[in-house]
């Protein structure tokens, strides 16, 4: 879900800042890789975004900055070698980020839900953008049902409901409660610009903390999801933080941008779950937490179990060393006792280096100073020591380009644990973090150029659901066009010769580990 990158021009930020002014061309000729093959793009000239598998049948969402263009795309993976596209439906609103469900168990998924986080005039596809402080606009979730005829899947897609939530839904993670038929969703979200009812312009007007300061639950029943509706708003704070807030321009000029951005946030970003073991890992901006989900499917934010900080920012208590511009997104290894913190950087690609470096800003905890960022990181569940951390810097990409770490998850099934992650133009790689205090990199793909720039990856998961028909390898599903729509290869599928799973999984929503 990106989730944060930015353009630093009067239009910023369609997610969390989204700026940086990209070199025009790489460095190298032909693709890079190892024990990784790119079996399949689809160009489509769009930022896609996130994606998300039922069955045979994977969503993709995409938007652009620039147009008023938005959507998803259905793809049949039957062949994941070959996808077939079946669906391209037009609903503007960025980012669309998908979660896929099936409420009659036919394989065939006949349940959407779409994350806007831009405020649009009104709720229903076909409305056009609005003014982002616009206090009538609206931003939030869209619910849609699909038909799941298996002679014609999805040949009906009805919009039948939109739950309008503070900040809009940057991110969105399914929690499933089959005991009680429904579907909970968790919606992350920021004051990144001032919303209908969000940041400092909007927010007291209507009784909100101007740094939003809370995540927000949604009930969908799977029997009326025309009945979804907010349940909860759990409140988010950051314990031993200096000012309890993260200020965007402690993070240097890159990151900030006064009288277009709100000056600070209290929130997160990306929220996993492990369903089985009832734990959370929320990416939050200024912090990483780690909560108990209670049994009412309301995540425990004001008592974490784990608080993970960097040195920087934190006064010198956090035991991440050096900075971190932003906790984006967490994972959980697949026994749940290892957390992935991933920083996506705010850096301007202004040098040949990689991670990148961010002049942060003096304040009253640090001094000013300049900090590699964009990296991830491994802490311990139980005891939150920091056990490592990981870049695929000084190996890619080619010098001037930009990259970062972004979006992944684990490979379920295996008895290793292998994380597969989106390095923006650092390409798609598979990390071995069995040993969590020596992660490796056991397999990448990185691009060769295709317009200005080679690989421009936003997430990537692998899917074990369908198989390849010849051969062994686990199918990694990748976005591309985050930074250069004009030359996105779209919907992307790869073979990693990591072996072969013992398990295979009917579905993967983005963050949640339910299998």
């Amino acid at each position: 879900m990106r989730r944060f990158v930015r353009v630093i021009v009067p239009s910023v930020l369609a997610l969390v800042l989204v700026s940086w002014a990209f070199p025009a061309g790489a460095t190298h000729n032909a693709d890079r890789h190892d024990k990784m093959d790119v079996l399949f793009t689809s160009p489509n000239s769009r930022i896609n975004s996130d994606l998300a598998f039922w069955g045979k049948y994977a969503v993709a969402g995409y938007y652009r900055n620039d147009q008023s263009v938005g959507g998803f795309r259905i793809f049949d993976i039957s062949n994941p070698a070959a996808p077939q596209q079946l669906v391209d439906f037009p609903c503007d609103g960025l980012q669309a980020d998908p979660i896929l469900w099936d409420r009659d168990n036919d394989a065939i998924p006949d349940l959407l839900l779409l994350a806007v986080d831009r405020t649009m005039a009104g709720p229903e596809c076909g409305a056009a953008r609005a003014a982002h402080d616009d206090p009538n606009g609206w931003e939030g979730v869209r619910v849609f049902t699909l038909s799941d005829n298996p002679a014609n899947p999805f040949a009906s897609i009805q919009q039948v409901q939109a739950v309008y939530t503070d900040c809009g839904a940057h991110t969105i993670t399914a929690w499933p409660d089959l005991d009680d038929n429904r579907l909970l969703v968790y919606v992350s979200s920021y004051p990144l610009r001032p919303g209908p009812t969000c940041g400092q312009v909007n927010g007291p007007r209507v009784g909100r903390d101007p740094l939003h300061g809370v995540i927000q639950v949604l009930e969908v029943p799977l029997g009326n999801p025309a009945a979804a509706h907010e349940i909860a708003e759990p409140p988010i704070s950051y314990p031993g933080d200096p000012d309890n807030q993260i200020d965007w321009c402690e993070r240097g000029s890159g990151a900030c941008a006064p009288g277009v951005l709100e000056p600070a946030a209290r929130a997160c970003h990306d929220i996993a779950v492990n369903v089985k073991l009832r734990l959370a890992a929320a990416a939050c901006a200024e912090q990483g937490q780690v909560w108990r989900v209670d049994q009412n499917g309301i995540p425990d934010t004001a008592h974490p179990i784990l608080i993970s900080d960097d040195k920087v920012s934190s006064g010198g208590t956090g035991n991440i060393p050096g900075a971190v511009d932003f906790f984006h997104s967490a994972i959980f290894n697949n026994d749940g006792t290892v957390v992935n913190w991933v920083d996506e950087s705010f850096a301007p690609s202004t040098g040949n280096e990689c991670p990148p470096t961010t002049d942060w800003a003096a304040r009253p905890w640090h001094p000013a100073g300049t900090h590699k960022t964009g990296r991830m990181f491994f802490s311990d569940v139980a005891t939150g020591a920091f056990l490592s951390e990981f870049q695929v810097g000084d190996l890619r990409p080619e010098p001037g380009a930009y990259c970062s770490a972004h979006m992944g998850m684990p490979i379920m099934g295996v008895q290793k644990d292998l994380l597969v992650n989106a390095w923006y133009m650092g390409g798609v790689d598979v990390i071995d973090f069995s040993n969590p205090r020596a992660p490796k990199e056991v397999a990448f793909y990185d691009m060769a150029p295709f317009g200005p720039t080679g690989s421009d990856n936003w997430s990537a998961y692998p899917y074990q659901g369908p198989t390849f028909k010849t051969g062994a390898g686990v199918p990694i599903y990748a976005s591309d066009g985050v930074h250069n729509p004009n030359s996105a290869r779209g919907f992307v599928v790869f073979r990693a010769r990591v072996g072969r799973p013992s398990a295979t999984f009917d579905h993967l929503n983005p963050q949640t580990m339910d299998g």
